[in-house]
């Protein structure tokens, strides 16, 4: 059997676990995308670090035979089984699929703070509910009812970055400066990307049996969903999951979506917020031409948290069919996964006189109205040439905004820097801009060179 990839946030996550002293460090991120496997390595490090097998608890919550434990209970047996000592000191337990126990957020917080000699990481494929010490109300457990404040890891699908290191496609397009030596090849590489890099499985061929996106998307979506649903019709959240994926990238709402697919609006907001908790799709909300947050969100547009969901229902897509530069905007939200920029992404859409205005993405900052900047898509390569046919609607919300920070559009091959009017905009290729983006974590900010 092949040894499994290592991704780029293995150690990053063993550092919040040896931080711990209280705190549980909590990995979360979709189904499939290597919670597990990365766990394992972590433990594999802590070993190679010296420490002893016994101080190494590893516990599956999945597991039937522990439905009827509390989790203050389990932990503490494992401790004693292992010749720890229910107090856990020098001992580290890793509890997967935390997500099985009632109320997790409040005994796994509970359970840390018990035992601040021992280190607690656990694994889950939902959001935590909150990540901030909040005093409230009493639980059924009679613990404190808020949960405290966790170390939240979050492990998106593969990063462009990551693929490319990880399959040593890297070294073959970029020069020892870290200079892009073949735009074409980069672009193969990120169709291959877009349409089978986003699971390890699939992307680095895990074990000895090929996978293939097509199996990844089908777990997911049938076996994967329907054990964390907990919903009635775990039938019609796998329809809505299939339509959302094939129309990645498309602006959608509520009572459209209730009226295509004969369910009530109330639920339809309930799957979808499921959906989004799990990890599998983020929805960006709209803010109008001055860039005002609406109080009451009728229209949205949904995006995968990886393009290649969508290859694994419609087959792989190529360089110039028609959906990918749906897929390849995927692809942009996607690598924002695991930063604190992808709650604060929209996309602006307004009427001015008798046309609609829109732009592809604007980020907001976490404070303020000012936007951080815009970025466009522009998969056609007109842009450069015809900048104000192709970017009419992003120069009109820039003259009205004001970005704090220049604004991007993100092109198929086009490159350079040049100011329109009073903005200056960057044109970078988008698969140039993904990986730039998934660099930064694998070297840290110093690691992006200019060309």
């Amino acid at each position: 059997m092949q040894r499994a990839a290592r991704r780029a946030f293995v150690r990053p996550f063993l550092e919040r676990v040896r931080n711990g002293g209280g705190v549980a460090a909590v990995l979360s991120g979709p189904g499939r995308a290597g919670k597990s496997i990365l766990v394992k390595q972590v433990i594999q490090l802590l070993m190679d670090a010296g420490i002893e097998p016994q101080f190494l608890v590893y516990i599956r919550l999945d597991n039937p035979a522990f439905t009827n434990f509390e989790l203050v209970d389990l932990v503490d047996q494992a401790l004693i089984a292992a010749g720890v000592g229910a107090g856990g000191a020098g001992a580290y337990v890793f509890l997967d699929d935390v997500h099985n126990v009632p109320d997790w957020e409040v005994c796994l917080d509970y359970v840390a703070r018990a035992r601040p000699s021992c280190r607690f990481a656990a694994v889950t494929a939902l959001v935590p509910e909150a990540n901030t010490d909040v005093m409230g109300a009493k639980s059924k457990t009679g613990k404190s009812k808020g949960p405290g404040p966790f170390s939240h890891t979050i492990l998106p699908p593969v990063l462009f970055a990551e693929y490319l290191h990880i399959l040593r496609i890297r070294e073959k397009l970029f020069d020892s400066y870290g200079r892009l030596t073949d735009l074409d090849a980069l672009n193969n590489a990120f169709v291959d990307y877009v349409n089978f890099g986003g699971f390890p499985e699939v992307a680095f061929a895990l074990g000895e049996v090929k996978v293939s996106s097509v199996d990844v998307t089908s777990k997911i979506i049938h076996r994967d969903l329907a054990g964390l649903c907990g919903i009635a019709d775990q039938r019609e959240v796998a329809k809505l999951m299939t339509r959302l994926a094939m129309e990645t990238g498309i602006e959608t709402s509520i009572e459209n979506l209730s009226k295509d697919m004969s369910v009530a609006k109330n639920t339809l907001r309930k799957y979808l917020e499921f959906l989004e908790s799990a990890y599998l799709i983020k929805r960006i909300w709209r803010v109008d031409g001055e860039a005002k947050r609406f109080q009451r969100q009728t229209r949205f547009k949904v995006y995968l948290t990886s393009p290649a969901l969508r290859a694994g229902l419609a087959g792989p897509a190529a360089l110039n069919d028609e959906a990918m530069a749906r897929l390849a905007e995927t692809a942009v939200i996607s690598q924002f996964m695991h930063s604190p920029t992808f709650q604060r992404l929209y996309y602006a859409f307004w009427k001015k006189g008798r046309k609609h205005k829109h732009v592809a993405l604007v980020e907001m900052p976490a404070k303020g109205s000012t936007p951080v900047k815009c970025i466009e898509l522009d998969w056609s390569n007109r842009a450069i040439a015809k900048p104000h046919e192709v970017l009419g609607d992003m120069l009109d919300f820039l003259d009205e905004n004001r970005p704090s920070t220049p604004s991007k559009a993100l092109t198929r091959n086009m490159s350079g820097k040049r100011f329109i009017g009073e903005h200056e905009i960057g044109f970078m290729p988008v698969a140039v801009w993904c990986y730039a983006v998934g660099q930064v974590l694998l070297e840290g900010p110093g690691a992006i060179k200019k060309n």
